[in-house]
């Protein structure tokens, strides 16, 4: 697809401004139609904002200390060991940067287009619709990150991020609270699914099925179960093409790290939604799996473990690290397998034993075919601890769980306190500790004093 880049947004050291986000727009080219902006809109930047450093923070990975020692300094190993501040005062906090990017751009977006003499109604309804959900996504990334998980009784106290609705980079805004940014992050998803075609133009463009899958994800971290079920089923009437593990084989099974034969990119694959990627997905090369997350596979049977982790090296000899290595970048897709799971948490809530139906449609693909047998039935009380665990196989690098982590946390569910070491000094995550939200960094803060640290 032709690309046509309008405006770039690049990050830059505002001196001396009190603009609430590192970014500006420069560039000679003026959008002028509103194929200008459904270009922009198509921009590969859009889908690949969400910096995953709350990877670092889950309890699905573990780094062996000689790698921390390295990293103990950067952004990745104070996040690995929750510390208060993840930058020093100069650097960049690239999870805030690369949101509020995208984010003005959608306002751009939603500024211009409707006073545009070109175009039809029907394809300016489009752009916008684009516009909204990527400004939904982002929100809820921002929002994930920044704030503590979602109290419909202290959303009205509770800060999250700051809500810019305008592409002004200059306004001297304060951090919005909970409720608000909720409450807009579901206006922008309400009623676009039809402005937006069943196939999009690229993947990096929004289908319409994306809306509902973006919608039931959010929904769901909201703790609105019902509308989360809701958008789940309208998604899967869409989609809910799921790939068979079983067809998967190594490249060279002596080297698990040569790739795997009919396993697609994730912006290729037929399991897509809504494609999203990082800009560091590379972010857990230096990491292993964590005790807590091997301890939820059964490693003879499920392929996700077998193509996912490895216990050899590059050399495809026993690498003598504790823990199995990770061997696929993040996937940011919302995608079929993840309906499934909303779906069918929602119904465990309910206490409703379809629940364990939809886990094992979704296992038949990933457990090796000679090993495979249904899930046992479950009393009521147990059915949304196996669906969790089932979320926490399939969505391991899925940019989800530590936000899974801190929503569950809140509930009284997620109950462990996770510990790490380095150099003799013991670091902590408690549930519903404060180091649940991301530190803002103390150059945003510079930038802008209107807005305040999160409590550590």
């Amino acid at each position: 697809m032709k690309k046509i880049y309008i405006i770039v947004l690049t990050t830059v050291l505002l001196c001396g401004c009190n603009s609430f986000l590192d970014v500006t727009p420069k560039g000679k080219l003026i959008p002028n139609k509103v194929q200008d902006f459904d270009e922009l809109m198509g921009d590969p930047l859009n889908v690949s904002a969400a910096y995953p450093l709350m990877e670092m923070c889950s309890d699905n990975i573990c780094m062996k200390e000689d790698y921390l020692t390295y990293y103990i300094l950067s952004d990745n190993g104070k996040a690995y060991t929750w510390q208060e501040e993840f930058y020093r005062a100069e650097e960049d906090d690239m999870t805030w940067n690369g949101a509020y990017s995208i984010i003005y751009t959608c306002n751009l977006v939603l500024s211009e287009v409707p006073g545009i003499n070109d175009g039809t109604d029907a394809y300016k309804a489009q752009v916008m619709a684009e516009a909204k959900v990527n400004r939904a996504f982002y929100y809820w990334f921002l929002h994930s990150c920044y704030a503590p998980a979602y109290d419909p009784e202290t959303a009205s106290t509770d800060l999250s991020v700051p809500l810019v609705l305008e592409p002004d980079l200059n306004a001297k805004v304060s951090r919005t609270t909970s409720d608000k940014v909720v409450a807009q992050i579901l206006k922008d998803l309400k009623d676009v699914a039809m402005d937006l075609p069943e196939k999009s133009a690229s993947e990096y463009h929004i289908p319409r099925v994306a809306v509902y899958g973006l919608a039931a994800r959010v929904n769901l971290f909201f703790g609105n179960y019902d509308a989360a079920l809701e958008n789940a089923e309208e998604a899967l009437k869409l989609n809910s093409e799921l790939l068979d593990y079983n067809t998967f084989r190594f490249n060279d099974e002596s080297n698990p790290y040569g790739g795997v034969d009919n396993r697609p990119d994730p912006e290729y694959s037929p399991e897509m939604i809504m494609y999203r990627s990082s800009a560091y997905s590379s972010i857990l090369t230096t990491s292993m799996m964590s005790p807590e997350l091997l301890e939820v596979f059964d490693t003879e049977a499920d392929l996700r473990y077998k193509f996912n982790f490895t216990t050899l090296g590059w050399d495809g000899e026993p690498s003598g690290d504790p823990y199995p290595a990770i061997l696929p970048d993040l996937d940011y897709n919302i995608g079929v397998p993840e309906m499934m799971l909303i779906k069918a948490e929602c119904l465990a809530r309910k206490n409703d034993p379809e629940a364990l139906n939809i886990l094992n449609t979704l296992r038949k693909k990933r457990i090796a075919a000679d090993k495979y047998a249904d899930l046992p039935q479950v009393s009521a009380d147990k059915l949304l601890k196996v669906v969790l665990e089932e979320r926490q196989r399939e969505l391991a690098f899925n940019g989800v769980r530590f936000f899974d982590m801190k929503r569950l946390a809140k509930e009284g569910i997620y109950t462990r306190t996770l510990t790490r070491q380095f150099e003799g000094t013991v670091y902590t995550l408690e549930p519903n500790s404060n180091r649940y939200m991301l530190p803002i960094a103390a150059k945003v803060r510079l930038l802008n004093t209107n807005i305040v640290q999160n409590p550590r």
